[in-house]
């Protein structure tokens, strides 16, 4: 099983050796017996997912997880964001805590399209605005591009890259050549990273959602033992991701890590509103 707190430690883990592509990477071993994965076969489409509604509206928010979260990374913000407008849904992936097991691909096309098929199972129809965190943004970023006929807006939280390759094969190597980090992790973890290069070649070759409104979030904060030139090449990538979709605005959030909708909420919530067509939740009084 894998707990939320768990995931970001193992994200945050990950994301310091991910976005450090510039120096030789080191073999991580992460032991994590207590979060050992029970996977098996499911359903593909008809996997079913635990899943979150708050609020209403004519439209809804739909809310991605990164690497090794589920629903729960997104507690403090969802009922901010449907407060008073929209309809919202966050929803753990098959193979993760609450949801149906998974097995083979775990790449853009295939979470997309069980994502579908439970809006759809559920009875809830487009427009949609994704919003999607880390892993979960390149995923999101295919929807888009994919069906961007359903999209009202994009949020992408400090995303991946489509060429970011997070693979975890031992041969595995960077866009830049470098060895990549060997990480034992429950299964699904691994399935879901070693699948990213297919996402991201997926998302890649997707066709341009220019008309798409999209605001691209990333970190200003950097990661542990980041230097300066893998900090910059972070940005780098945030910038080409704004670029993609013509209709896209980039803000790099003050005093923000990886996971911006904990260390800035309030951002968060803002973005997610405007896209939905919201009003801006009213400051709250200092008394």
């Amino acid at each position: 099983m894998v707990k939320s707190k768990e995931g970001v430690s193992i994200c945050r883990a990950f994301m310091r050796c991910a976005t450090n592509p510039l120096t030789p990477l080191r073999a991580v071993l992460l032991v994590l017996a207590s979060v050992a994965s029970s996977v098996s076969a499911s359903s593909g489409d008809g996997a079913r997912h635990k899943v979150r509604i708050e609020g209403r509206g004519p439209l809804t928010v739909v809310l991605e997880a990164g690497l090794g979260d589920t629903l729960d990374i997104w507690t403090s913000v969802q009922p901010l964001i449907a407060a008073s407008c929209t309809r919202t849904i966050a929803y753990t992936r098959a193979g993760y805590p609450g949801s149906d097991p998974a097995s083979g691909p775990r790449d853009a096309a295939t979470i997309v399209s069980e994502l579908r098929w439970e809006l759809k199972r559920r009875g809830i129809q487009p427009p949609y605005v994704l919003v999607g965190h880390s892993l979960g943004g390149l995923h999101m970023q295919y929807f888009a591009r994919q069906y961007p006929d359903e999209i009202e807006g994009l949020l992408l939280v400090d995303s991946t890259h489509w060429n970011q390759h997070l693979d975890l094969g031992p041969d595995a190597s960077d866009a830049f050549g470098k060895g990549r980090t060997v990480l034992f992790l429950p299964w699904i973890m691994q399935r879901e990273l070693i699948d990213s290069t297919s996402a991201g070649k997926q998302v890649n070759v997707s066709p341009h959602a220019s008309g798409v409104p999209t605001i691209v979030l990333s970190r200003t904060r950097a990661l542990h033992g980041e230097t300066p030139a893998s900090q910059a090449l972070a940005e780098k990538l945030q910038e080409e991701i704004a670029a993609a979709f013509p209709a896209a605005r980039h803000v790099r959030v003050d005093d923000s890590g990886h996971y911006i909708q904990r260390d800035r909420p309030d951002v968060v919530v803002a973005a997610a509103r405007e896209l939905a067509g919201c009003a801006a939740m009213a400051p709250k009084i200092q008394r």
